[in-house]
């Protein structure tokens, strides 16, 4: 099991590499590029666009996927963001609240 990876940003660089340049090559949005490289998996859209972004990612920088996702797979080395309790939003609760404001 990886413990931790290089400093992504610096190792895309070093291989000449730019966001935009693999946002487009791999069709994958800045956003979600820019959180893989902050570490802001929680950022990322969920499901199966998960593992195929973080492994689309690896090979643009030429790191290795199973390394790269054996990492993303340890949820305490994950970086939380501000709006992560947002993402846990009880609808139960707010479904009624959106509905009134409609009217």
């Amino acid at each position: 099991m990886v413990n931790s990876l290089p400093d992504l940003t610096c190792l895309r660089k070093s291989k000449g590499l730019t966001l935009e340049k693999i946002a487009q090559d791999t069709k994958i949005s800045l956003r979600y590029l820019q959180a893989i490289e902050e570490r802001r998996l929680c950022s990322l859209p969920g499901g199966v666009y998960n593992n195929s972004y973080l492994r689309q990612y690896a090979r643009a920088i030429d790191y290795d996927e199973n390394e790269f996702l054996a990492f993303y797979s340890i949820p305490e080395l994950i970086t939380p963001t501000a709006d992560q309790p947002r993402a846990q939003r009880n609808w139960s609760v707010a479904l009624p609240s959106w509905v009134r404001r409609c009217r």
